[in-house]
């Protein structure tokens, strides 16, 4: 991989019909240990020309579905699902996502002028969202969130992943449970919709109920809008795989994950939307969303049933990551 080469589509699924933007390059801190996605990579930002004549370019391709369109006799829409445009797919760009790993890393002023390019470009576009790293929040100043807020800025993904001083420390985060609490608060002091990711299982058999309850914590101080969890799996290249062949970590089994995300759910004291079903490697815990504080009861419910579902298997203690979901893609 060069180091502009794009890595693909790095956006949550959520975004799955969003136009996808690059604003810059691979990630300014790629020391996670638990991440292999731009390692080997270098980090840049990219210029403002340069984004705008990708908008630019994104802004013909909509001309140009439309000229096709008004000579066929059909929709844009419809021109737009037959050649593969996705985030066209309404006739309009109505989403936009930034790329790639954490876009509020460029200087206010610059983000600002992108976001005006867009809304100017695109003039149904509803919402802008981004990845950001809860340390680069955690400098901003409130003024300049609120600044990118007012702009367009519209819904940030923060990854957590755990609530935990020593795992943080462990997984080489490069923030504090306490500064990554306070970037998420910041976030939505400045009005954007937050979306919170925690990893089930960085804590591996040992530490799982310290992780559980200490990423609550955090949590119940930031209130996210949406709690989104990535069950911890292990992924070819990333550096936490020579921790659990020394067998420093242990992976943690499906009965494990079951009660560890029950103590999740049981701390947590939040207004937020738990999404679970997003993601592949969360298949073990079967009908675990909703709204909390209202569906906790339901919640705890529904993994009460997956656990006596496994246990009736016989394979509580296995791991989730065997057979054909290693080959999984989330």
């Amino acid at each position: 991989m060069t180091d502009d080469a794009s890595p693909g589509p790095i956006r949550p699924p959520s975004e799955a019909y969003s136009l996808l933007i690059r604003v810059t390059v691979n990630c300014p801190w790629n020391r996670c240990e638990f991440c292999n996605v731009f390692k080997g990579s270098k980090f840049r930002r990219r210029s403002v020309e340069e984004i705008e004549r990708d908008i630019s370019a994104a802004g013909r391709v909509v001309g140009e579905v439309e000229a096709w369109a008004d000579r066929m006799g059909c929709s844009a829409a419809a021109v737009a699902r037959r050649n593969g445009l996705p985030w066209l797919g309404s006739g309009e760009v109505r989403s936009v996502f930034l790329q790639d790993a954490d876009s509020l890393i460029i200087p206010t002023g610059e983000l600002v002028e992108i976001l005006e390019c867009l809304y100017r470009t695109f003039p149904a576009l509803e919402r802008v969202c981004t990845y950001g790293r809860g340390k680069t929040i955690f400098r901003k100043s409130l003024d300049d969130l609120a600044r990118l807020r007012r702009a367009g800025l519209s819904r940030l993904h923060l990854g957590l992943e755990t609530g935990d001083d020593e795992l943080l420390v462990q997984i080489r985060k490069g923030a504090t449970a306490g500064e990554m609490a306070e970037a998420g608060r910041k976030a939505k002091e400045a009005g954007f919709e937050v979306s919170e990711y925690v990893m089930p299982g960085l804590g591996g058999r040992r530490d799982w109920e310290r992780h559980a309850r200490n990423s609550a914590r955090v949590l119940n101080r930031i209130d996210p809008d949406f709690i989104r969890l990535r069950t911890f799996h292990l992924v070819g290249g990333a550096p936490i795989m020579e921790r659990v062949r020394r067998g420093e970590l242990q992976m943690q089994t499906i009965e494990g994950l079951l009660l560890e995300v029950r103590r999740f759910v049981e701390e947590l004291d939040v207004t937020s939307e738990l999404v679970t079903s997003d993601f592949a490697y969360n298949y073990y815990l079967g009908e675990v969303d909703g709204r909390l504080p209202q569906d906790r009861a339901r919640l705890l419910e529904a993994i009460d049933r997956a656990l006596d579902d496994w246990r009736a298997r016989g394979e509580p203690e296995r791991s989730p990551f065997r057979g054909p979901l290693n080959r999984c893609s989330a």
